[in-house]
Parts: C-alpha cells; structure tokens; sequence
C-alpha cells in the first residue's frame, strides 16, 4: 500500500515537472528576451544593476531595447519597489519615442500605474506625466480640446493630492498655459459668432471667458467686444420696440 502510494507521488510529481517544462518553454519562446539571446546576459545580474542598464539604454535613445531591460524588472519584481520604477520607465520609453501609438501606450501606462499603486511613492510623477501624454501632440486652440481637459483633470489632481510634490509646480505651469489655450478657444468661438453677427452668442461666450478665465492676457480686447456685442443688442432691442409702437400707433389710426 505505501509503495503504492510512492509511485503515485512520483507520477504526480513528475507531471508537474513536465507542465512547468512545457509553460517555461512556452513563455521563453514568446518572450523578446530570450529570442536576443539577453536572458543568458541577465541571469548573473541583479535587479539594480538590470535596471541600470535600462537607464543607460534610455539616456543613448535606445527606447526600445531600454523597454527590455525594463519589462524584465518589472515582470519578475511586480511587488518591489523596483520594479514600480521600471514600469514607470517603460511608460517613459514609450513617451520618449513621440509617436501617435507610443504616446498613446505611455498614456495607457501612466493611467494603469495611478490606479494599481495608489500609494506609490511615486503616483506624482504617473499624474504628472499622464497629463503630458495629453499635450504631447500640441494643442491648439481652434481644434477639440477633450484632450487638454483630461490634461487639466491629470495635473489638477496632482497639485490638489500632493502639494508638497516636487512636481507640483510643472503642473502648475501647464495649467497656466492650458488655461490660456482654452480661454484662447473662447475668444475665437465669439470671434466667429461677432463675425456672424449673432451678439446674443457672443455675449454668452466673453461672460464665461471673463467669469472662468480673470487673468486672460487680452481681457481689455474681450472687454471691448462684448460692450460692442451688448450695444449690438441694445440697438435691436430699440428698433424691435420701435416698430411696435409704430405698429400700435398705425392700429389706433
């Protein structure tokens, strides 16, 4: 009975064996680590000294072989403070490259590392650069501009959560230059409603402008139309009350 029982550990224990032979094999296959030949590089090396050769690679330019070295600190010490930092350089490496798809991963990236580490040391930094990610293409101001809103959300909360933040004050200078854009994006909106004539839009717009935006660099230009709009309107009121009394007095007679 008990050597029974032996020859069924041994079985099970050597099935297990095998499937970790075949997942290891699998995921080796699948990972750009082993197919460069990097893995029998690294299997000497310790976790700082890795990542060190990630931060050589990035500051050469070398995003993409930066990433590798990052992607395998990160994916064997997801726990480690380590490896945070590498995933927030992979999310570096991707931004750093200034493509439409890298900026978007990066972006992707920052927004998955300040909602998996809420207690990070260093989610300031996620926030920080999450909002870059939506600035990176450069804004302007006669385009949609959901992008620079969710910017605005990104540094807003990193000024409000960590003031005590190094990087509170880059927040801080994009939300100056973002609220310039998108008091810019008022002015131009009742520029053209100005151009059509249609005052009553072009009051509701230079209000707003002035009530959500005090410190605009134009405020006297903003000011002079909108006495311009308001007199426009004036105007038609005065002729409209015109023409009724005139139509009143022609009832009469």
């Amino acid at each position: 009975m008990r050597a029974e029982s032996m020859r069924n550990v041994r079985n099970v224990t050597t099935t297990a064996i095998a499937v970790i032979a075949i997942t290891i094999g699998v995921v080796g296959c699948s990972n750009p680590l082993v197919d460069s030949g990097l893995l029998d590089e690294l299997a000497d090396q310790d976790k700082e000294t890795i990542f060190q050769r990630g931060e050589e690679l990035f500051a050469e330019e070398e995003y993409e072989d930066a990433r590798r070295y990052f992607s395998f600190v990160y994916d064997t010490f997801p726990n480690d403070p380590l490896g945070h930092r590498a995933a927030l350089r992979m999310a570096d490496a991707f931004l750093a490259k200034g493509d439409t798809v890298s900026v978007t991963e990066a972006r992707l990236r920052y927004q998955d590392f300040t909602n998996r580490y809420p207690n990070d040391s260093n989610r300031d930094y996620a926030l920080l650069m999450l909002g870059n990610t939506y600035v990176a293409r450069e804004p302007r101001p006669d385009r949609d501009l959901t992008d620079v809103h969710e910017a605005m959300k990104a540094y807003r909360q990193l000024v409000v959560l960590y003031p005590d933040s190094p990087h509170v004050e880059a927040a801080q200078q994009q939300i100056i230059l973002l609220r310039t854009l998108l008091a810019d994006h008022e002015w131009l909106v009742a520029s053209y409603y100005s151009n059509n004539r249609q005052w009553s839009a072009v009051v509701q717009r230079l209000e707003y402008l002035k009530e959500n935006y005090p410190e605009y660099k134009d405020i006297e230009r903003v000011d002079t139309l909108l006495n311009e709009a308001n007199a426009e309107i004036e105007k038609r009121i005065a002729l409209f009350e015109e023409l009724r009394r005139k139509r009143a007095q022609t009832t009469e007679d």
